[in-house]
């Protein structure tokens, strides 16, 4: 998925099983790619959003052409590469930007 120049905000389910994804918005003016991972508890999910460059924005697109039904390893290969060691923008049960 390319980012689409005339919208504002893009947002992407990698797995749905496992939740997993990327997106961007625009903030003043320039925009913010990011990746999200959750963990779920029953009902609820904890979900860490951070920001990534518009390289691995790029990367991720390539790897996941489409939505997948993952399992937690796979979720949690895509947590080490794309969330963890990243500014977090945003974390917090059933929260997501």
């Amino acid at each position: 998925m390319k980012p689409d120049k005339a919208g504002e905000y893009v947002f992407r389910v990698i797995s749905n099983q496992v939740r997993f994804g990327y997106g961007y918005r625009t903030v003043e003016g320039k925009r913010q790619y990011f990746a999200w991972h959750g963990y779920p508890n029953r009902n609820d999910d904890f979900f860490t959003t951070s920001e990534i460059s518009e390289s691995e924005f790029d990367e991720i697109a390539e790897k996941y052409p489409k939505e997948i039904s993952a399992d937690r390893e796979t979720a949690e290969v895509f947590r080490g590469r794309y969330v963890d060691g990243h500014k977090v923008i945003l974390e917090g049960w059933n929260r997501l930007l």
